[in-house]
């Protein structure tokens, strides 16, 4: 809102200018809008998937705080360190650091674990 009012002096309707533009019958809405818009990013299914899983498996390990209780509550995702560790085993240790390495690297640092031997 202050960039509309202040940076591109749109004050509103009673102004004549504001999200639409009123000097026609019917009110159009601003071009200039598109300033605002912001550029979607596709990301795969293998990485939503893989990003909901990890990020509650870490969570799980207590690497990082914000697990999910309800999802935890579906069986989808491991509700315990012991669950956890057993799904990291069943996927493989290093074929999961693996990915939290990819994952890091295109998602940020949240998805960065570090596994005791």
């Amino acid at each position: 809102m202050e960039k509309m009012a202040h940076g591109f002096q749109r004050m509103g309707r009673a102004a004549g200018k504001g999200f639409y533009d009123y000097d026609f019958d019917t009110p159009e809405l601003w071009s200039g809008l598109k300033v605002f818009e912001r550029k979607a990013r596709k990301i795969a299914q293998d990485d939503i998937q893989d990003r909901l899983l990890y990020a509650a498996l870490i969570c799980a390990l207590g690497q990082h705080e914000g697990a999910d209780a309800d999802a935890a509550k579906s069986g989808q995702i491991p509700a315990n360190q012991a669950q956890a560790v057993a799904r990291i085993e069943a996927i493989g240790q290093a074929v999961f650091e693996a990915r939290c390495n990819q994952l890091a690297e295109s998602f940020g640092p949240r998805f960065a674990v570090t596994i005791a031997r």
